[in-house]
């Protein structure tokens, strides 16, 4: 049992009970066994809730709406049943003591069917409410993990699309340079190899901190220098404050490699990636900066990058982080504002 489910029990049931104390003591007549009884209806009716609980976790999740209904109403019934017999129990057994008056025998029966008649519905209504407020949390709750599962089979589809992006050209390059340049060949294939196992890493997540998403763009920009040497060049401000934010993984390395694909590969003389990160206005801001010449949105020429960066900030945040596109004089910026997140 969870602590809130427990005391969610106790506070819910003790309100009942406080509630049949107020109407008890407001009666011109004041009879205080009336306390032991209601405490009795009070106490099975939430044991019936606890019983019933364990039940409908083991047979109702599966089951149809209609052998749901079915099954809240007879647990309901029963329940109800067994705290109101009970009590008339109790009753009947305090009776026979000087706490109680006794109970003539031609006047048993009418007394059983008073207390039964007069008890009864109000705990059959009880114990319905509980079991209706207990499956609609249920059914919040699995429909809330449901949407949290898709999102993150959508994500996890995102990013698995992501892996052989830049793999094929990176290896192609290194083969390249094994014979030219041994040691730098090997020094690439470790690169390589440290972006595949940031890429394949599931423990991390889906975010990571800014500063390892620095890393891999670090890396990723020594692959691809392999390319276009100093056609290549790479400078980064980022503000102290930021660097343990978290972003989603392999935003950056995306951004970058969509400013190298469209814009500093189609320069002949190459250009410049700047990546920039402040805090402003309790937002998380992000500005990729490459020389370059916008394509036209319906050019299609965006590739999988962007938008795959835009369909995960929709699943991460829900609306509540922002990409731009823009052309500033002879530069694409890319400006992602995300909300802060340790």
């Amino acid at each position: 049992m969870t602590k809130t489910y427990c005391w969610l029990q106790w506070l819910g049931w003790s309100l009942l009970y406080a509630t049949f104390v107020l109407l008890i003591i407001n009666r011109p007549i004041v009879v205080e066994t009336e306390f032991l009884y209601a405490a009795i209806l009070i106490g099975v009716l939430g044991y019936s809730s606890h019983l019933l609980r364990s039940y409908y976790r083991a047979k109702v999740p599966n089951a149809t709406a209609i052998a749901q209904v079915r099954v809240l109403i007879i647990g309901s019934v029963l329940g109800a049943f067994l705290a109101v017999s009970l009590m008339i129990l109790s009753y009947f057994m305090l009776s026979v003591t000087e706490f109680s008056f006794p109970i003539p025998l031609e006047q048993r029966w009418y007394v059983i069917k008073s207390l039964f008649f007069g008890n009864y519905f109000n705990m059959l209504g009880a114990l319905l409410f509980w079991s209706a407020l207990y499956f609609a949390i249920t059914k919040v709750r699995q429909l809330h993990s449901t949407t949290e599962l898709l999102h993150a089979t959508q994500l996890d589809a995102l990013i698995n699309q992501l892996n052989p992006h830049f793999l094929f050209n990176a290896i192609n390059n290194i083969r390249a340079l094994i014979l030219e340049d041994p040691e730098r060949s090997r020094t690439m294939l470790a690169s390589l190899s440290e972006m595949l196992r940031y890429n394949l890493n599931s423990k991390d997540g889906v975010k990571v901190t800014l500063e390892q998403e620095l890393a891999i763009v670090h890396s990723y920009i020594d692959l691809c220098s392999i390319q276009f040497e100093q056609r290549l060049q790479y400078q980064e401000h980022i503000a102290c404050n930021c660097r343990s934010l978290r972003v989603p993984k392999l935003l950056l390395q995306l951004c970058v490699e969509n400013a190298i694909k469209h814009g500093i590969s189609r320069m002949t003389e190459g250009g410049e990636i700047c990546i920039q990160a402040k805090i402003q206005s309790n937002m998380l801001r992000l500005i990729v900066r490459n020389h370059g010449t916008l394509q036209p949105l319906n050019s299609n020429k965006t590739g999988v990058g962007l938008t795959n960066i835009k369909q995960r900030l929709q699943l991460l945040y829900n609306g509540e982080a922002n990409l731009r596109l823009y052309q500033q004089d002879k530069s694409v910026i890319t400006e992602i504002c995300l909300p802060m997140e340790r």
